[in-house]
């Protein structure tokens, strides 16, 4: 029964299919907005708080504050080292940006 249902309304699921992923994308989406903007002001306030030596410390800290305030839902699938990560990266990019307004590598 379940199956004759599928078959005579395939391309309707399909279409509902296909906007619970692109809803599901965009909410994935914003939200990874909202978290690297709360990792930029945060790296803001370790910049003024640390001494330029404590590299780590401050990756540490943002880290730290950072993982604390995502969503529950969002720590299932990312660790706290993917998040060191990610902000490792958007470190380097805002760092890159800074220097001649293009996000070209030629900091490194």
């Amino acid at each position: 029964m379940l199956l004759q249902f599928i078959i005579q309304n395939w391309f309707g699921l399909l279409i509902l299919i296909g906007a619970l992923v692109y809803l599901v994308y965009i909410t994935v989406t914003h939200q990874w907005t909202k978290v690297r903007e709360m990792a930029y002001q945060l790296m803001l306030l370790a910049e003024r708080n640390y001494s330029d030596s404590d590299g780590n410390l401050k990756l540490d800290f943002v880290a730290a504050l950072l993982y604390k305030n995502l969503p529950p839902w969002m720590k299932i699938f990312v660790s706290e080292k993917a998040i060191k990560e990610l902000i490792q990266k958007w470190y380097e990019m805002a760092k890159d940006f800074l220097d001649d307004g293009i996000i070209n590598d030629s900091v490194k």
